[in-house]
């Protein structure tokens, strides 16, 4: 009976939710269409942390409502009036253009390097090495976890194909080993706390370095056009490396508290480790092709960038996988994470981009221009740094946020007299990698990972918000001091 009517209540909260926003009348200065969109990505968002029913299937609700009701959500009045435009066809282009997103289609691309991972026993393999040797404990495999991503992330501008591509495939082996399962109550054994390591590992790696993820790239762009403020890679690193020591210290113990996994040392394991390695025998030709086309794929996302797009190496590598009998492709459509995380995060794309067609983020700019003038330089600068952080809980990816989201603070920043643009420019960009630990769809890994079944929607939510306020928190009291001695 009280699980009946805990399912009520979360199916019923996000239609409450937004019957309520609806009711209330449409803040000063914004277009009626962006508060009416509005109230339906609030719901949508409630929806997910509660999960009535699977989060893709609600984001894809909310995707169908939008286009249905196109012409009160998302079009000005001006648009629906004009006898030239088509509202239905332009709904229909909105609603899926996240399928033509090269974001997507990466992350797809790096479930299917898990699966040959798995298919091969390759993942296997190599999890079971981590295991011998540091698989005594689980907080040093955690640790090891984070350390092995920050070491990828200087060359490897994708975040998504370093943790999503490269990692996750590994990691992902390492729970069964300890009889750890998704979607099971056995994954809070292990598989939960290692599964959030690469969450950690990810934000970490995305904000220490320029080339550790690829809006930071976009970041510095904006930064230099609109506020003239030139970061180069050294400066960029030397920035971050103290608030960077002190969460890759501090952040994977600090979840190893909150989020205390069942097993946490196993003495014999590393021996069963050796015997299980000693069974599976030497490498197999499919072990042998799927490493070839790891470090094909590394050397490309590293030094190929200039000429090929990190998005097209992943299809080329699903591609030679299934030309060389790595995987089938009864085993790609038999993937059901791969293609639900697919629409889940195309959906999600589309929401967030919503925003912006609906006109909200150009109110938003205008409302916050306002508020903070007459406030102390410093306190601005605060201010427009926790909106730009926080507000990434309305996107679906660090690139999105990037692009929608600087212009629009670096511009506030800027028209606002006494706000030293070189402290908030650089404190911006640093925060962008660090922000990919908020939501389960605020960066590419963090979906994948999600997607993956080990970390509860309720816990990768509150995990998210502790970590996501203690990274912000490092960055503006320890960070920025010591960068305002160099500047």
């Amino acid at each position: 009976m009280l699980k009946s009517q805990e399912k009520l209540w979360k199916a019923l909260a996000p239609f409450v939710v937004l019957a309520v926003l609806l009711l209330i009348p449409t803040p000063e200065g914004m277009p009626p269409q962006a508060w009416r969109y509005f109230a339906i990505f609030v719901a949508m968002i409630v929806g997910m942390i509660l999960e009535p029913i699977p989060a893709t299937a609600i984001s894809f609700i909310a995707v169908t409502i939008c286009v249905l009701s196109s012409d009160w959500v998302l079009f000005s009045a001006a648009e629906v009036a004009d006898a030239s435009f088509n509202g239905g066809k332009e709904s229909l282009k909105w609603g899926l253009a996240g399928f033509s997103s090269t974001t997507v289609w990466l992350v797809f691309g790096a479930f299917i390097f898990a699966l040959g991972y798995e298919a091969t026993g390759l993942g296997r393999r190599i999890a079971l090495f981590m295991v011998k040797f540091m698989g005594r404990r689980t907080l040093t495999l955690g640790y090891a976890i984070v350390i092995i991503d920050i070491l990828l992330a200087p060359f490897t501008p994708s975040n998504t194909a370093r943790t999503g591509g490269t990692v996750f495939p590994v990691v992902k082996n390492l729970p069964p080993l300890f009889d750890s399962y998704p979607h099971d109550p056995s994954s809070r054994r292990i598989g939960g706390y290692l599964m959030w390591m690469m969450v950690i590992g990810t934000s970490i790696s995305s904000s220490m370095f320029v080339t550790g993820a690829a809006p930071n790239v976009l970041g510095i762009e904006f930064v230099n056009k609109i506020a003239g403020v030139h970061i180069g890679w050294m400066q960029w690193f030397l920035a971050f490396l103290p608030v960077g020591l002190i969460l890759l210290i501090v952040a994977p113990w600090l979840s190893y508290v909150l989020y205390k996994p069942g097993v946490t040392k196993s003495d014999e394991v590393a021996t069963w480790a050796q015997t299980a390695l000693n069974e599976m025998g030497g490498l197999t030709r499919k072990e042998m092709i799927l490493i070839g086309l790891v470090l094909l794929s590394l050397c490309l996302w590293v030094f190929g960038s200039k000429f090929i797009d990190a998005t097209a190496v992943g299809l080329l590598a699903v591609s030679l996988m299934l030309a060389l009998h790595v995987v089938s492709w009864k085993d790609i459509t038999k993937y059901s994470s791969a293609w639900n995380t697919l629409v889940n995060l195309a959906t999600l794309v589309v929401m967030a981009n919503g925003l912006t067609r609906s006109g909200f983020i150009d109110w938003f700019a205008n409302t916050m221009s306002t508020h903070l003038d007459g406030f102390s330089p410093n306190m601005t600068v605060v201010a427009l740094v926790l909106v730009f952080y926080f507000s990434h809980y309305l996107f679906a990816s660090l690139s999105a946020h990037t692009a929608t989201m600087l212009p629009v603070i670096l511009a506030v920043g800027k028209g606002l007299s006494g706000v030293p643009m070189e402290h908030l420019s650089m404190l911006l960009v640093l925060s962008i990698g660090i922000m990919g630990v908020l939501t389960p769809y605020a960066t590419g890994p963090g979906v994948i990972i999600y997607g993956c079944g080990y970390v509860k929607s309720k816990d990768y939510w509150r995990l998210g918000g502790i970590m996501g306020v203690f990274y912000i928190s490092m960055l503006l009291l320890v960070g920025w001091p010591i960068m305002s001695l160099w500047y």
